[in-house]
């Protein structure tokens, strides 16, 4: 599915006094900016590739899952609303809920989405990327942002070869930087072929 970082349904807005989603109650609402950062090692400045972005993305989510205390996985989600695509992701998900809250409901759904496979996520850049294939840019209909799209074998946490699945990682420029738009998954266990060669440092913008 290409174009929609998530579908945030009308019906699930509940509105407290102060204008925010009382969903969101108790929980820390971040205003997401695009910028340099660096995490893991990695700086992520406007010529950084994808797979770096995408490796940061997928590296916090595993920190997330596996985090021992509430600090420890609000780092991680700091990590993560990093490396978010924004002001995509907010202007493809056009809804009553503020720009800040349509980017908390998308980002923070990443982690329930991939988590079952947290644990075949490299923690080291390298390995990463290397794991990636690059299946290039496409155009989501009715979208002017072209999307860049990484697949990425996952295995099955308790060893079942029919549980594999190649999970998807779309990316988008926004403000001059790659950043992560949405994840999913394809419909086979396995991909055709590795990636062998090094990211380009600069995809098609």
């Amino acid at each position: 599915m290409f174009g929609l970082a998530m579908v945030i349904p009308f019906g699930a807005a509940v509105w407290c006094g102060c204008g925010r989603d009382a969903h969101l109650a108790g929980e820390k609402l971040r205003h997401a900016t695009v910028g340099t950062v660096t995490h893991y090692g990695v700086t992520l400045d406007q010529t950084a590739p994808p797979e770096q972005a995408a490796f940061v993305a997928l590296r916090a989510i595993r920190d997330d899952f596996l985090a021992k205390t509430p600090a420890d996985r609000e780092a991680a989600l700091d990590k993560q609303f990093d490396v978010a695509a924004a002001d995509v992701i907010a202007a493809r998900n056009r809804t009553a809920f503020s720009r800040d809250e349509i980017v908390h409901y998308v980002v923070t759904e990443w982690t329930p989405t991939v988590s079952h496979y947290v644990n075949d996520f490299e923690a080291e850049p390298e390995k990463a990327v290397a794991r990636m294939v690059n299946h290039g840019t496409t155009k989501p209909a009715g979208d002017e942002t072209p999307e860049y799209e990484l697949a990425v074998e996952v295995a099955d946490p308790n060893g079942d070869p029919n549980a594999r699945t190649v999970m998807l990682i779309w990316l988008a420029k926004d403000n001059g930087y790659w950043r992560v738009v949405h994840f999913g998954f394809e419909p086979k266990r396995t991909l055709a072929a590795k990636n062998t060669a090094a990211p380009a440092l600069d995809p098609a913008p």
